[in-house]
């Protein structure tokens, strides 16, 4: 089983992109982060957690082939996924998306983002999410969530299904 986690602060196109690739990539499934089980309104800590422990969850779980997770990854985020991922004997791969921040902050699509929101993806790039030192690859031209997915299924040896 193969896992591609798609790393990078608020707004760089995680869930977007994950969506994309998993509808290119045969016997693929997508899993957005965002949903867990804590209330909105809960601390972020409490928010990160609930969302690691899914995703830690689907990957001991898991039945596909592919396995696209969209979640922003802290280092030792990163190890927990790789330790349940080496039990699984899954070959954990990460894709950091890094646009530049004038775009991550900026009203992409649908995405209404709220003033918060602008404030905490700035702080995230402060803070490494749009560079980790675990990441297989980055991408920072995004020109569309489909050609984004088409370089991960080429990086990575997948055959898309165009």
């Amino acid at each position: 089983m193969l896992v591609v986690v798609l790393n990078g602060p608020i707004n760089a196109g995680k869930t977007t992109t994950g969506k994309a690739l998993a509808a290119i990539v045969p016997r693929a499934a997508f899993f957005d982060g965002d949903d867990h089980d804590a209330p909105d309104d809960a601390p972020l800590v409490a928010r990160i957690e609930a969302s690691m422990r899914r995703l830690e969850h689907l990957i001991a779980t898991a039945d596909g082939a592919v396995l696209v997770l969209a979640t922003p990854l802290r280092h030792n985020d990163y190890q927990r996924l790789l330790r349940v991922s080496a039990t699984r004997h899954a070959d954990l791969r990460v894709v950091t998306l890094a646009p530049p921040v004038e775009t991550a902050t900026s009203n992409r699509g649908s995405r209404q983002l709220r003033p918060h929101e602008i404030l905490r993806t700035r702080q995230m790039y402060v803070e490494g999410y749009a560079s980790r030192e675990f990441s297989d690859l980055t991408i920072v031209d995004m020109a569309t969530p489909r050609a984004s997915a088409v370089q991960i299924c080429h990086h990575f040896g997948l055959s898309p299904k165009l």
